[in-house]
């Protein structure tokens, strides 16, 4: 016992030296767009639901980003989830300010995003940055005990459960069940949020609500395209890197009909283990696919920092250590290879792409 406490003495060291010990400054991709870009997070609150993992009323946070007067200001990157924007001894900086004004004179298409499985809702900045800079509004959620860190505003802090953390990466099946559940939760939270635009206060009056877009990487591109393509409020979905198996996601194998042909552009990272989906994607109504030679989690910020951060990358006892005791998200270098692409190169067409591709559909 004594040595566990030793050990974990130690690495609390480390981690102390390398949140003051802040070196090097980085500075996100600047958007290309008309806007400036403003951020908030809001918390949500559903008593009708439990929380997944807890007898809890269920509440999430969401984080909301917005046009807002072009400037070229930078902010620290994930405000309210990291406390000092310190990413393995880099101070990260973004274009998002926090509580800016936002542009209230026009409407603005809605993007509602959900991260990958363990992913946290603000790790892919860049992309959603990207967006509002060409008047997106994005409100982008995780779950708690989904998200490897959750931090509400009151301080309390939730990550996932022992449990989960041990046979999600060694039992298939648990990890199945498991997808489906998060799946049920999640479109349970667009729901709420679909039927409650006012809980995000003034934002709300710049919301078209006549123009509800919904995008996810990995699981949650699965969930986009599942509750987008039955539900009549959603206009298109941007699917980056969905889970497409010969097993059945949520009741299904494959990805389900379109039955309303509505846009949907499917990204797919070529580099990444793939099953064999055939040619089930070029048979979707009003399907585009844009296959790249990448890897899954290329299209996260955590793939800007594997290449702009030399000691990016949580290793197996600072992870162990960061979950421990909740000190924040989870940050990794596994599968951010970029293949031919140069990370600067990447980071203006990955978003680039998707922001062509919304304008293209814009008026459908």
């Amino acid at each position: 016992m004594k040595f566990v406490k030793l050990i974990f003495s130690f690495l609390a060291v480390i981690f102390s030296i390398d949140t003051f010990a802040l070196a090097d400054t980085l500075i996100l991709p600047e958007p290309k767009g008309i806007y400036g870009v403003g951020t908030v997070n809001v918390e949500l609150f559903d008593p009708a639901r439990t929380q997944l993992r807890s007898e809890e009323k269920r509440r999430w946070m969401t984080t909301v980003f917005y046009p807002t007067l072009k400037t070229r200001a930078t902010a620290p990157y994930m405000p309210g989830t990291l406390d000092d924007s310190n990413v393995f001894g880099t101070k990260v900086l973004g274009y998002a300010i926090p509580h800016a004004t936002i542009i209230n004179d026009h409407k603005f298409p809605v993007v509602i995003s959900l991260p990958g499985r363990g992913n946290v809702r603000q790790q892919n900045t860049i992309l959603y940055e990207a967006l509002a800079a060409h008047g997106y509004i994005v409100i982008t959620m995780d779950q708690p005990y989904v998200a490897n860190f959750v931090k509400f505003p009151i301080g309390t802090k939730t990550t996932l459960i022992f449990k989960d953390v041990w046979n999600l990466p060694r039992d298939r099946d648990y990890r199945y069940a498991y997808d489906d559940e998060i799946i049920a939760s999640a479109i349970k939270d667009i729901d709420f949020v679909l039927d409650n635009f006012q809980a995000f206060g003034d934002l709300s009056s710049a919301f078209d609500k006549t123009k509800i877009i919904l995008m996810g990487h990995s699981i949650g591109a699965n969930i986009a395209h599942i509750k987008g393509f039955a539900d009549k409020r959603v206009k298109a979905i941007v699917d980056i890197d969905s889970k497409i198996t010969e097993r059945a996601v949520f009741g299904r194998i494959g990805v389900p009909p379109n039955p309303d042909a509505k846009p949907v552009l499917f990204i797919r990272g070529m580099l990444q283990y793939q099953e064999d989906v055939g040619d089930q994607l070029t048979k979707i109504l009003n399907g585009s696919i844009w296959s790249l030679n990448v890897q899954h989690s290329a299209f996260s910020d955590d793939a800007y920092f594997a290449a702009k951060i030399s000691n990016f990358g949580m290793g197996f006892w600072d992870s162990l250590y960061n979950w421990l005791f909740k000190r924040g998200p989870y940050f990794s270098n596994t599968d951010t290879n970029l293949g031919n692409y140069q990370v600067d190169e990447w980071f203006e067409q990955y978003p680039e792409y998707i922001v062509k591709w919304l304008e293209k559909i814009k008026n459908i």
